[in-house]
């Protein structure tokens, strides 16, 4: 069985498309055949000015084509997409989706915050060991946190702060204030660690560790943020290695991810290489289970 997942952020676009292998009486096997990022930033005109622009809304169809013929190349069995912070922002939003659906025959669906840490739930609950932990997950556009004990959710809630909303001064001193509150009214207990995903957290974790480790801990990464914000953007790509959409926004991640775990009194993090992309393709299997 192959599945395409198309997840359609605030700071960019990603495709991947997996094939589940079954064995009799064993876990499926997972091999991802393609996965692709798209740096299209929707969000810099959902939240500056409310509105996706004409530009955009073009690359935005183009590149639902293009995902199209991939996936019909692969001959994927289910498809499932869904768009974020950005669109949900953008009085044109819909629009642009029907006229995508049009152009593409894909269905995109607008999610909201809480469905979006539900599915990316999926992903995180599934190798997860007992225990009392927070997960957080930044994008461009809004922050989810769920508050999970025993593999069990007890508590989720989105947030309007994320790297692009942040950048572009569109946050809230109130939503702030709010994350904070919520999350010290809903940790019925200290927190082993927190699961931080995102595609901020995890380029600080390859720039800490490298490649393959997923634990750091507090002081690493407020060591790592303060060496990025003491460099241009420039310096940024060129020292670091970082993309050019990615050097511009990791200090206002960052500083939500910092925020929420000294709100929450926790020093390990871990990092898995999961995303909402990830979560798609669980919910797809479990649809075609």
């Amino acid at each position: 069985m192959i599945l395409a997942a198309i997840d359609i952020g605030s700071n960019a676009i990603r495709l991947q498309i997996t094939r589940i292998i079954w064995h009799k009486g064993e876990s499926p096997v997972y091999k991802v055949l393609e996965s692709i990022r798209f740096p299209l930033r929707l969000g810099k005109d959902a939240f500056r000015t409310g509105e996706i622009t004409f530009r955009s809304e073009v690359k935005f169809i183009n590149l639902m084509m293009a995902f199209r013929t991939l996936i019909d190349l692969y001959e994927a069995d289910d498809v499932y997409g869904c768009g974020t912070s950005a669109l949900r922002d953008s009085i044109n939003g819909q629009r642009i989706i029907d006229r995508s659906y049009e152009k593409s025959g894909i269905h995109i669906e607008i999610i909201s915050g809480e469905r979006e840490a539900e599915i990316l739930d999926k992903v995180v609950h599934k190798d997860l060991g007992d225990g009392h932990f927070m997960h957080i997950d930044v994008g461009g556009g809004s922050t989810e946190i769920n508050m999970i004990n025993e593999k069990k959710s007890y508590a989720r809630k989105s947030f309007k702060l994320g790297s692009v909303r942040n950048m572009q001064g569109k946050e809230s001193p109130s939503t702030w204030e709010a994350m904070e509150t919520w999350i010290l009214e809903n940790r019925i207990d200290p927190f082993e660690a927190t699961i931080a995903t995102g595609g901020n957290i995890r380029t600080l974790q390859k720039l800490i560790l490298g490649q393959n480790e997923e634990l750091v801990d507090i002081e690493q990464m407020e060591a790592m943020i303060d060496h990025v914000n003491s460099l241009s953007i420039e310096e940024r790509i060129e020292k670091l290695g970082l993309r050019e959409d990615r050097a511009d926004v990791i200090p206002y991640a960052s500083e939500i991810y910092l925020t929420a775990m000294a709100t929450a009194g926790t020093n390990k993090i871990l990092v898995p290489n999961v995303g909402l992309k990830d979560g798609i393709i669980e919910m797809l299997v479990e649809r075609n289970s």
